[in-house]
């Protein structure tokens, strides 16, 4: 995919509808006449809403803000966890994806590049990978600390809940590390899905101490230092057309990542089918009437 193929694939991130690229490459325009610009290094603000809600607001200010010192401070993270292999860790969740040499990854919160430059090298040779993420400061740092040798990659700054790009788009999406935060995290579970082709995988994870270590004394320090580490697991934001879910407990069992298989709809009960070995007809709908009864 050149620059010039990611362009025209980008869509509107709030209808989906084409947008018109300037002659000159430098600008995208919407139906509505919103205009997304394209960066000197090739990195398009798709940002929606351009005006972000306050919390995602917040978020893109902090990692603005520390993107030089953000790499050591998270290596620090994984230190005081249980001293974590990061390294390791950060392999474990890559491998999630199921990715193979030519195939096409998105990564929304990217951030420096630390799990994006491992994407890459899943999809070598000849793959794509499109990075993404709020942050102009941490997104120009990942674009200059990766390697585009036999791998195409682009860059956005974007909102995980508002994706600019058709259904289908991809066979693997990754996020990892704030979608605790998002002001619009089920609608960002929706678009995290949707842009997945059915087959596709999905992995997302974030900060979420496991239900069991909350009462030990240490763990329960952490929930005091860091409320983040308090969150619960989203699973009730999953969509419906999903299979073979599955949530690990990752680097001191401090933060979880769920990886989901996408399907082309929802599964559904049967529930008119007849119970067999009756000698009267019965089935769920008919159980479920004399349940309300």
């Amino acid at each position: 995919m050149t620059h010039q193929d990611f362009l025209k694939a980008l869509v509107c991130p709030l209808t989906g509808s084409p947008l018109t690229i300037a002659e000159d490459g430098k600008t995208l325009t919407s139906e509505d006449g919103t205009i997304y610009e394209v960066g000197d290094t090739g990195i398009v603000n798709m940002l929606y809403p351009k005006e972000l809600l306050p919390g995602d607001a917040h978020e893109q200010y902090l990692y603005d803000q520390a993107f030089l010192r953000y790499d050591k401070g998270v290596s620090w993270v994984f230190e005081t966890l249980n001293h974590s292999d990061e390294a390791a860790t950060r392999r474990f969740f890559i491998d999630l994806m199921d990715l193979k040499p030519g195939m096409k990854a998105l990564e929304v919160g990217a951030g420096t590049g630390k799990d994006s430059a491992l994407i890459l090298e899943k999809v070598k040779p000849g793959g794509t990978a499109v990075l993404s993420d709020l942050s102009p400061n941490m997104l120009k740092l990942a674009q200059e600390k990766l390697s585009t040798e036999d791998v195409n990659v682009h860059y956005f700054l974007g909102n995980g809940s508002y994706l600019p790009f058709a259904d289908d788009t991809f066979d693997a999406v990754f996020h990892f590390g704030g979608i605790n935060t998002f002001s619009e995290r089920k609608k960002a579970f929706d678009e995290l899905t949707r842009v997945v082709r059915p087959g596709g995988k999905v992995v997302v994870g974030d900060e979420s101490v496991a239900p069991w270590l909350r009462n030990t004394p240490t763990y329960a320090t952490l929930l005091k230092a860091n409320p983040l580490f308090r969150a619960e697991v989203p699973i009730e934001d999953v969509p419906a057309n999903v299979e073979n879910f599955k949530l690990h407990y990752v680097f001191g069992n401090a933060f979880y990542v769920m990886e989901y298989t996408v399907t082309a709809k929802a599964p559904e009960v049967d529930i008119d089918l007849p119970i067999p070995g009756k000698d009267f007809v019965d089935n769920w709908r008919l159980r479920a009437d004399k349940a309300e009864a």
